[in-house]
């Protein structure tokens, strides 16, 4: 029978464990309509029609003959294309196999679709990896040559409904066009085009809907039937907004877009009966949740962010409640305390972050316990772990930090062959794994794990054009070029530091209203600064600084609550300008920095405390601001402050962390400890700690006791 006079445009093939997916599809395919533009034009596969009806679904169909064979092939028979959902129970199913050797033997191979709902495709070809393959024989074999020995069928035209592949929609889309014989861009961006004016339609229907009610009360049953279908247009435009349509937004940065998704999806679900959401609405409106939250926290709001993940919490906890044991939701809900805990640590909350982070950890395992095979399950509790890491390093118990990292790193080292865009979050667990080695002082550990980090990234597909990537390329440059500044190799860290500032400008000039990258610049522009000042080229340093310091307080008006900004970016900034004043002689206002001090006082008498992090950096404000009050001759005001720097730092001594000791013995030396800052300073000498604050101390230290009395070690090599 030719494609012109076949009853059926497709058979759908599939293993009855696979049901709920091929009723879905049959749904798609029938409900689907063709962009208007080319309904009525020829391609090669014949005219386009305006939609797909009816799709044949064995299943459901074969009840109506009395003979089942007979029925099963007439409609193959009957059929212009055969849609095989694959999965590794279809690639087992006898059935399937025989429907497909029957369809080609009536069709030929060429209008054979396959639609992959599980499992891997070719799997069989990996020794021990057999039981995932998702393709049944017949599709990867043709009929036997005249000596009987199997074909190998060519790659079958293949769509992918997996998160990890096309999704949902655009699986979809490319089965519509394989069967209408259009290329898949073409109708992607039909379709989307029609679809956003459908939701502009839609929303103005809605406010007209309020001023003409009583005309539809008279046409109850035709509004009831066209609510229902435009309430699930909606939804399907949502689904794809949030799932396909920011995957391909999200690499490029466009946090404005991105916004806009969410609040147009936050507007539909507020203009709902909340009583009549359903598990499906309640789980999109927790994303678009997610998505706000997130946008806005990159925007640097971490309350509006706040906000937006407790309200996802409480919907993705009612959710759990109703199925307590539901994969899906537990992994929904593990996301909402994931970014709770996030904005904790975000804020220097370290205490309710771990809470959030161990919960998260929690909810990974259970998930893991559920379905050990589930890669999706392994890779959340890889990224568990990751987050776990990160509070033990801020409680400084390092040996567990770097096991968890260790762990976030076998875990994704294992899953990024399956799924190479995992390598991004790879390279990630490098740079904690660096930043875990830096505070044990293993400085050359941490440089070759930043080094590891950048061959990942790298290595990655389009890492030229991938925004989150070239982020990533930044910071890691950046990082090491701090590293070797602290090995006392500030001509190595100047190329590593041009290149990442290069990166990072880029980056805000893609879209200057992303605060995250607007603060990692203005991090890597205070390290070059610091980096060109060491290599006496300092006119260039000062010219970094006078370009951070406004971007800065920039990012500080954006939110006063970001921590990280508040007390570190803003710390570094004033205590490199009075130090370098200092170093030139030059004139400095104490009362930027005496200002800095009484926020970081306010901050801390309501019961807040400093991260690990941060306490040094504080404790260089308060020290160069003693420094600039010793110059002016206000000798006792300077020992207030150092007393406070002591006081500050002495807790921390006993940990060999090199740039607190050598900040605690410059202090101790300032208020006549000679001794104490000497035995420092030996402590320090016999690491590879050099960086120009160190060389600082042993010059300071040869000024006070005289030069045949420094007995500073000068490391190994």
């Amino acid at each position: 029978m030719g494609a012109g006079t076949a009853k059926y445009w497709a058979f759908i093939s599939y293993s009855h464990r696979d049901a709920r997916v091929a009723a879905a599809v049959q749904r798609a395919l029938e409900t689907y309509r063709i962009p208007r533009r080319l309904v009525g034009t020829r391609t090669a596969v014949g005219e386009v029609p305006a939609q797909f009806k009816p799709v044949f679904r064995d299943r459901d169909e074969m009840q109506a003959g009395n003979d089942l064979k007979a029925t099963v092939r007439e409609a193959l028979e009957q059929s212009r294309y055969l849609i095989v959902v694959c999965s590794p129970d279809a690639a087992r199913s006898p059935w399937v196999d025989q429907e497909i050797r029957e369809f080609k033997r009536q069709h030929g191979e060429s209008r054979v679709l396959a639609l992959i709902a599980s499992g891997e495709p070719f799997a069989s070809r990996t020794p021990g990896s057999e039981a995932e393959e998702c393709f049944p024989e017949a599709l990867r074999f043709s009929p036997a040559s005249p000596d009987g020995a199997p074909v190998e069928a060519p790659d079958p035209v293949a769509a992918d409904l997996r998160p990890q592949g096309d999704g949902k929609r655009l699986a979809i889309l490319r089965l519509v066009a394989g069967m209408i014989g259009v290329g898949v861009d073409d109708l992607v961006r039909r379709d989307t085009q029609r679809r956003v004016r459908r939701m502009l339609v839609i929303a103005t229907a809605s406010f007209v809907g309020m001023a003409i009610m009583t005309v539809l009360t008279l046409m109850a049953v035709y509004s009831r039937n066209e609510a229902q279908y435009q309430r699930a247009q909606a939804e399907d435009l949502i689904e794809y907004m949030l799932g396909d349509l920011r995957k391909k937004l999200d690499p490029v940065g466009r946090l404005d877009v991105l916004d806009s998704l969410g609040e147009r999806a936050l507007g539909y679900y507020a203009a709902q009966d909340a009583a009549r959401h359903d598990a499906g609405s309640l789980g999109r409106r927790s994303r678009a949740q997610h998505l706000i939250g997130e946008i806005r926290e990159q925007r640097g709001k971490l309350d509006e962010a706040l906000t937006a993940f407790q309200s996802a919490a409480a919907t993705t906890a009612e959710l759990l409640a109703r199925a307590p044991d539901d994969g899906q939701r537990i992994f929904d809900h593990a996301q909402s305390v994931y970014w709770v805990g996030y904005i904790a640590w975000r804020r220097g909350q370290a205490q309710p972050a771990e809470e959030s982070f161990l919960k998260y950890r929690e909810l990974a395992q259970r998930l893991v316990t559920l379905d050990p095979t589930n890669l999706d399950w392994q890779l959340e509790a890889a990224y568990a772990s990751q987050n776990l890491g990160v509070a033990q390093l801020d409680r400084w118990r390092l040996a567990d930090a770097l096991q968890s990292f260790a762990d976030t790193k076998n875990a994704l080292s294992r899953l990024v062959g399956v799924r190479p865009a995992l390598a991004i979050d790879l390279a990630d667990a490098h740079g904690w794994t660096a930043k875990a080695l830096e505070a044990t002082g293993d400085y050359a550990g941490a440089a070759a794990a930043q080094r590891q980090r950048l061959e990942v990234l790298r290595a990655m597909t389009d890492a030229d054009r991938d925004r989150q990537v070239q982020q990533q390329v930044a910071n890691a440059r950046y990082e090491l070029g701090r590293l070797l500044l602290s090995m006392g190799d500030a001509a190595g860290a100047e190329p590593n530091a041009i290149a990442a500032m290069e990166q990072a400008d880029a980056l805000i000039g893609a879209d200057p209203a992303n605060m995250f990258w607007l603060s990692e610049s203005c991090f890597i522009r205070l390290s070059l600064a610091e980096i060109e000042f060491a290599l006496g080229k300092r006119e260039f340093a000062h010219a970094e600084i006078a370009r951070a310091m406004p971007q800065i307080r920039k990012l500080i008006t954006s939110d006063a609550s970001a921590t990280n900004w508040q007390i570190n970016l803003q710390g570094r900034g004033l205590a490199l300008q009075a130090r370098f004043a200092l170093a030139d002689d030059r004139n400095f206002p104490p009362s930027d920095l005496e200002s800095y001090l009484e926020t970081i006082g306010r901050f801390e008498s309501r019961g807040e405390r400093l991260k690990a992090d941060q306490t040094p950096v504080v404790a260089a404000v308060e020290f160069v601001l003693g420094q600039l009050l010793d110059r002016s001759g206000q000798r006792d005001a300077a020992a207030t402050h150092w007393r406070a720097v002591a006081a500050r730092l002495s807790p921390l001594a006993e940990r060999e962390y090199h740039p607190v000791l050598t900040l605690l013995a410059r202090t101790q030396l300032q208020l006549g400890e000679v001794a104490v800052a000497r035995d420092m300073a030996a402590r320090i000498g016999a690491s590879h700690y050099r960086h120009p604050a160190y060389a600082d101390l042993v010059h300071e230290l040869a000024s006070v006791a005289g030069p045949a009395q420094v007995n500073v070690k000068r490391g190994r090599n």
